[in-house]
């Protein structure tokens, strides 16, 4: 799907699995990301695993957070999840060209109508709906002057520090959560009782809210 980008001196590619991770991003995107940044990288571009209640965790990674969509898929504005549109900087409905062209442009007038009652990430910054052709190559152009917009307006409103700062005091509660998973999993005291706890919640003896604070202590 990315023949000529892979081919681009300029581009580098790295697929990340998610390696059964919640929020749509593999655990060490974020790394990823600050390495490509100190290797000159002057835009990077993560693509979620896919759109569900979630895969919000990118919007806590990225300076501009773009909802990618597409006409006719079943994703109208009541069976999407409303969190997710809250949080988009930037809204493009894809396939705009032959003959889904017309639910396209539907899609995005509804998108444009919702978005005047939901409140923005960015104060002072509404975001609004596009039509985008990956096939024909419609509005990428218009796409592309709108994110560098929004950054522009992030650098101007000194939110794109701001922003970063709380991402990555975000970064640091994950990762401390993450070790503490991993050093309760490894304990070997857990790993003795966690049968037993499991037998007395399933007969009865106990609930799972006290074995799991015992487990805990």
């Amino acid at each position: 799907r990315m023949h000529r980008l892979a081919q681009a001196d300029a581009a580098f590619i790295r697929p990340s699995p998610s390696d059964l991770a919640l929020g749509g991003v593999t655990r060490r995107t974020r790394e990823a990301m600050f390495l490509c940044e100190a290797a000159g990288f002057d835009r990077i571009l993560v693509e979620t695993v896919g759109v569900g209640q979630s895969e919000i965790e990118v919007a806590g990674l990225v300076d501009s957070f773009l909802l990618l969509l597409q006409p006719g898929s079943g994703d109208e504005l009541q069976g999407i999840k409303k969190g997710i549109v809250e949080l988009a900087d930037l809204l493009a409905v894809n396939k705009a060209d032959g003959d889904t062209l017309a639910a396209a442009r539907e899609a995005q007038a509804e998108y444009s109508a919702a978005l005047r009652y939901l409140r923005p990430r960015s104060e002072g910054w509404r975001p609004d709906a596009l039509v985008v052709s990956a096939r024909t190559g419609d509005g990428l152009a218009e796409l592309a002057d709108r994110i560098d917009g929004h950054l522009a307006y992030l650098r101007e409103n000194g939110d794109f520090e701001s922003h970063r700062r709380r991402d990555a005091a975000a970064w640091l509660q994950g990762l401390a959560e993450e070790r503490v998973l991993e050093r309760f999993r490894a304990s070997e005291t857990v790993r003795q009782r966690l049968g037993a706890a499991t037998e007395a919640v399933a007969s009865g003896e106990t609930t799972a809210r006290q074995a799991a604070f015992d487990l805990a202590e």
